[in-house]
This record gives C-alpha cells, structure tokens and sequence, in this order.
C-alpha cells in the first residue's frame, strides 16, 4: 500500500516537474521575446520563473528519491559483499534521511509562516509560497523513503549503491 502511494507520488511528481520545465521554456521565450523585440521587459521576467524553477526542482526530487537516481558514491558493495549488512545499511540510511528531511520540512514551514505575509513585488503573490515548496517536498519526499524502508530487500537495490 505504501510502496504504491510512494509511486503514485512519484509519478505526479515526476509529471509536474515536466510541466513545469515546459512553463519555464515558455516564460523565458517570452521573456527574451520581450525584452529584445519590443524592448520591454515584462515586471515578473525574473520572479516568475525563480518561484517555478523552485518548485520544480523540490518536487522533482521526490521523482529522483524514489528512483534512487540521487548521486551517490557506490563504494559500499565493493567493501561490504553481505547483502544483509547491505540491506541493514540501506534501511537505516532511509531512516535517517526522513530525521533529515523532518528537521529540514519543520526550519521550512516555519520560514514560510514568517514570510507569508511579504509579497513578491511584481507577481504580487506571498514570499512564503516560494519557501513552501520546501516543506511540501521534504514531506513528499520522507513519504516515499519511509516506503523504501519497508520494501523488500532484493540483490537488485545493491546496484542502487554503486551507479555506473
């Protein structure tokens, strides 16, 4: 059930940070458009596609944790062969990202709360939406590595460590 949601989350993030990609394409193009065409700027050339850019690249990295596409060193499995230990240290890595991730959604969603009421001067939308991002993904993203704590280990996650 939980290795479900955490695919199911990670294929809506996976598309929205597609979506999203394709928005910052289209802004810049207009952007650029504007700015040497008409010569005039538009007031949210910048603002616009940094609040996009940044949930983009939070939540697509809900996509990159569940894919175990993260950079990672690999030297692991050539120093320990036992796939127990392998699977122990797998486990507890996953623990320890989710306190990681916690500590960082909790300092997160406390900044958004105490820039909520700054507004983006030529977007007029609140400064804490662009620090949100930052707590909504800790949280999706500690969703999809408690799911990998509880998954079944195969010889096919020691790859997982060691990329090529």
């Amino acid at each position: 059930m939980l290795s479900r949601f955490s695919h199911a989350l990670a294929t809506l993030s996976r598309a929205f940070a597609a979506v999203a990609c394709a928005l910052i394409a289209v802004l810049i193009t207009i952007v650029v458009f504007q700015r040497f065409v008409t010569h005039a700027t538009p007031r949210w050339a910048e603002e616009l596609p940094r609040l996009v850019l940044v949930w983009a690249a939070f939540i697509g990295g809900v996509a990159c944790s569940r894919d175990r596409g993260h950079l990672m060193a690999g030297l692991l499995p050539f120093m320990v062969r036992n796939q127990r230990v392998l699977a122990a240290v797998d486990r507890i890595n996953h623990a320890l990202i989710v306190v990681g991730l916690s500590a960082l959604g909790w300092a997160g969603w406390q900044l958004a709360q105490i820039t909520m009421d700054q507004m983006l001067p030529a977007i007029d939308v609140s400064a804490g939406v662009v620090y949100l991002a930052l707590p909504v993904a800790c949280a999706l993203t500690a969703v999809v590595h408690l799911a990998q704590i509880f998954e079944p280990w195969s010889a096919a996650h020691a790859g997982s460590f060691a990329q090529e």
